[in-house]
């Protein structure tokens, strides 16, 4: 199981690094500009979780964290040139970040034995901030304020994650599948069907 989560941080951190330098490429940013821009996303969310879970800050010691984002960032920064500018990638690879995210912040506060609700919104604050950092840094209206559904695709993965892994009896590991699949389904229809929750009217 450690493994997987292993597996899991690994993987998100460096596909929401990669959807940082992605946006850094529309804004025809340099290779440290990437690097400065992937590093942000792929550990952002992950800094304030551990800051409202009052933990030491994850990538402060373990330094590879920061290596894996710096690597990806770098990747990105010479495979942009095969994307097709029409292509949904940014998209793609930050729904990868966001279910993974979602279910791994979830699983670290639920080891601490915080309540499911909690657990949640930590699933949540990890899966977002990040992506809202990157987003506000370029001058990018966040993804979570624009009718996307984002943030009930992560609060999906985590409250799912949560729920078989302290309710049902089953496997964390099965637990961790099953969440990082419902985010990842709920983001996927939304950027394939243009799928959106109404907003609100506005006041006159």
């Amino acid at each position: 199981m450690i493994n997987l989560i292993s597996l899991i941080d690994f993987a998100g951190t460096a596909a929401f690094a990669a959807s940082g330098a992605l946006l850094a490429a529309r804004h025809r940013l340099d290779i440290i500009g990437f690097i400065f821009v992937g590093c942000i996303t792929g550990i952002g969310g992950g800094t304030l979780r551990d800051l409202f879970l009052n933990l030491p800050v994850f990538w402060v010691e373990q330094w590879h964290y920061v290596a894996i984002c710096g690597c990806a960032a770098v990747f990105t920064y010479f495979a942009t040139r095969f994307v097709n500018r029409g292509t949904k990638a940014l998209l793609w690879a930050d729904a990868v970040g966001m279910a993974l995210f979602s279910v791994l912040g979830a699983q670290k506060a639920l080891v601490l034995g915080v309540s499911i609700p909690v657990a949640a919104i930590m699933g949540v604050f990890s899966a977002c901030f990040g992506g809202v950092i990157r987003d506000t840094l370029l001058n990018e209206v966040p993804i979570i304020f624009q009718k996307e559904i984002y943030i009930t695709a992560s609060l999906t993965g985590a409250l799912g994650y949560c729920i078989t892994a302290e309710l049902t009896g089953l496997p964390n590991s099965i637990a961790v599948l099953i969440g990082c699949l419902a985010a990842f389904t709920v983001r996927a229809l939304a950027i394939t069907r243009n799928l959106s929750i109404p907003s609100h009217a506005g006041l006159d």
